[in-house]
């Protein structure tokens, strides 16, 4: 974390994290993260294996659309609220 203070939730554990810190969030394992602090958030984050960049490229042509956007996440392994609710 660089500013602010993030809330995380990674499967049924929930944490904070100050600036300083580093977190790890597994692959396929729901997670979410929210800047709980009154500052202004900002996080630096890497993501690997490469590739995953293309996520945002999709989604940005998508012009919002949330269906759109969910089937990119859930194809791209992303858990949530939104890739569950999709038909199989």
């Amino acid at each position: 974390m660089v500013q602010g203070t993030y809330r995380f939730q990674c499967g049924d554990e929930e944490f904070d994290a100050p600036p300083g810190t580093v977190v790890v969030l597994p692959p396929h394992v729901r997670h979410s993260w929210r800047n709980i602090s009154s500052e202004l958030g900002q996080m630096f984050a890497i993501v690997t294996p490469g590739g995953f960049e293309q996520l945002f490229l999709e989604i940005e042509a998508t012009a919002g659309a949330p269906d759109k956007i969910a089937s990119i996440e859930a194809r791209l392994g992303i858990i949530n609220d939104e890739t569950t609710a999709l038909d199989p």
